[in-house]
């Protein structure tokens, strides 16, 4: 009869043990919130830090990468040539397609042992170029085929896989060299509510290997290491926080709950019946 008595007071104390376990702190949510004042309840308009920035590095074309590659001459029947020989997997042509099957389908990529063939002239080296070079290289390649050639090199794969506690995780294309993992992140929707900014995973293709970083978005001492800027291929996993493992948890107790209080209810009942 005590224990009839005191079972909804049990109850109330386990939600209320699982409703404190999962709640997420404010200063959680806030990205760079490791070195603001305190204090600081509103903008005060004064600088909070800065932080030295690292000039992002070229893009080194890697195997099984994609190139969109153009050649234009000005030369009467050059130039019927090109457009023939090029013409398919020309992008700047009218009514193409700019979408990542276009990407694939429209572009040249560097085979196992680090070359690209193109129509006219030998296979050229590409592994371990940037796009300059390599549009260099080509140039001079072309100049004893072509009047005034002119190439035009570009990477096609400059896209990011973020994973993990993010409104839409997926892979996203980008076009600047000077894309922010903090962007990259925006892109997927920002953080979820359970995103755990101090653990924030990049893995990083470096030729033939893959390197895989721990950083803390909650600090701005990121912001001044070759990770600030995000590379082709990138990958990012976004950590949960340790309260989402109790938000789980606090859903699954409550069924129980629920099941064990309508079990209790229909035993008192039943026990109700019988004593009349």
């Amino acid at each position: 009869m005590q224990l009839e008595k005191n079972a909804p007071i049990f109850l109330a104390i386990i939600l209320l043990v699982l409703l404190l376990g999962s709640c997420v702190s404010h200063r959680e949510l806030i990205t760079l919130n490791a070195s603001d004042p305190d204090n600081l309840d509103q903008g005060s308009n004064e600088i909070l830090h800065q932080t030295g920035l690292l000039a992002p590095e070229s893009f080194v074309i890697q195997v099984s990468d994609l190139l969109i590659i153009n050649v234009t001459a000005f030369e009467g029947n050059t130039s019927e040539f090109l457009s023939e020989e090029f013409g398919s997997r020309n992008l700047n042509s009218s009514g193409r397609d700019f979408g990542p099957n276009a990407l694939y389908y429209n572009s040249y990529q560097v085979d196992a042992e680090g070359y690209v063939s193109l129509p006219l002239i030998d296979k050229i080296k590409a592994a371990g170029l940037n796009t300059y070079e390599l549009k260099t290289k080509l140039d001079s390649a072309y100049t004893p085929y072509l009047k005034f050639a002119s190439t035009s090199v570009k990477l096609a794969n400059l896209r990011v896989t973020v994973l993990g506690e993010v409104e839409n995780p997926g892979l996203y294309y980008f076009f600047n060299d000077q894309t922010t993992i903090l962007e990259a992140i925006s892109m997927a929707g920002d953080f979820s509510d359970f995103g755990n900014r101090r653990k924030i995973k990049l893995i990083r293709r470096k030729g033939e290997i893959a390197e895989t970083v721990m950083l803390d978005l909650s600090k701005s001492d990121f912001i001044g290491t070759e990770y600030f800027f995000v590379k082709p291929n990138d990958l990012i996993y976004i950590e949960p926080v340790k309260a989402k493992a109790f938000d789980v948890g606090a859903q699954s107790v409550g069924i129980v709950l629920s099941v064990i209080s309508t079990a209790a209810l229909l035993a008192n009942i039943f026990i109700d019946i019988n004593r009349n």
